[in-house]
């Protein structure tokens, strides 16, 4: 009868020795004596090899049984047959957590990541947006035009060709609803003109005689959440920050370049000058490839 310890069985079984002595006793069988050391309590290879088939456990080659002449029996360290130290589950708990605050972290930096995507989808989103509006705008104004100089009334062009003109006049006359929304959502234009001077152009009021850098013009850059700026050093759209869905005060410069959107701060709405304006171009026209 070749018999083989417990610390032994359960290594081969790759379970803990309590669990197989439970599994023991379910089929009933007992454990033997050593013969050379009446502390280390052993399975009989038979009942080792019915445990290892009705839980599916694969067993490795046997070694050879104690006391026999292809291996002298020795006493097995009570460090094998007793429960792992308390220290050794701690150490093991404190790897398994530093591997859980790995994954967080790793998990938390591709959040920022794909926020900052979103960020970017929603302003590529917001400009292709606004070219659309301008080229329904441009078709509408172009449609409507030849209507309303076809169904002038005849009382009208009995006032004189100048009223005529004014009525025909695409800047003078009325805009269906649907003119009036698209222009409403359009920021308005701050252009360096061919005069030298910087021209303020909005969609409702038309061109504004504003000077830069003067207490009117930070009035009314106060009152709007956007503008368009075409200045020597390059252009860009500017948008105001928000915080909890209200605006502040801090301004952000945005150009898609290449379908690459690029960015910079503005500082708050008190220091838009037209320097800082065309600081801000120059740094975002730095992005385009030279030729």
């Amino acid at each position: 009868m070749t018999i083989l310890p417990l610390a032994t069985c359960a290594r081969l079984l790759g379970i803990h020795p309590k669990t197989l002595h439970h599994w023991l006793g379910e089929a009933n069988f007992s454990l033997a004596p050593h013969p050379t050391d009446a502390r280390v309590k052993c399975v009989v290879e038979e009942h080792l090899l019915e445990v290892a088939r009705r839980h599916g456990r694969p067993l490795p080659d046997l070694p050879s049984a104690p006391g026999s002449p292809e291996e002298p029996a020795r006493p097995v360290p009570a460090h094998e047959a007793q429960p792992d130290h308390p220290a050794a589950l701690l150490s093991a708990s404190s790897a398994s957590l530093a591997d859980l605050l790995q994954k967080l972290a790793w998990l938390e930096t591709r959040i920022v990541t794909l926020q900052e995507q979103l960020a970017q989808l929603a302003l590529a989103l917001l400009h292709a947006r606004e070219r659309t509006v301008e080229a329904r705008i441009a078709a509408l104004e172009s449609f409507v035009q030849p209507l309303v100089g076809r169904h002038t009334l005849p009382d009208l062009q009995e006032q004189g060709a100048e009223q005529a003109s004014a009525c025909a006049s695409p800047r003078e006359r009325l805009l269906v609803p649907a003119e009036q929304r698209a222009r409403s959502r359009m920021p308005a234009l701050i252009e360096y003109g061919t005069q030298g001077t910087y021209v303020i152009i909005t969609s409702q009021e038309g061109e504004l005689p504003l000077a830069p850098d003067s207490a009117e013009w930070f009035e009314w850059l106060a009152t709007i959440s956007s503008f368009r700026f075409v200045g020597r050093q390059g252009r860009f759209t500017a948008y105001r920050d928000t915080k909890h869905g209200s605006p502040t005060r801090s301004w952000r410069a945005y150009r898609t370049i290449h379908q690459r959107n690029y960015k910079c701060s503005l500082g708050v709405t008190d220091a838009l000058t037209v320097a800082c304006l065309e600081q801000a171009a120059a740094t975002l026209q730095a992005h385009v490839p030279s030729l």
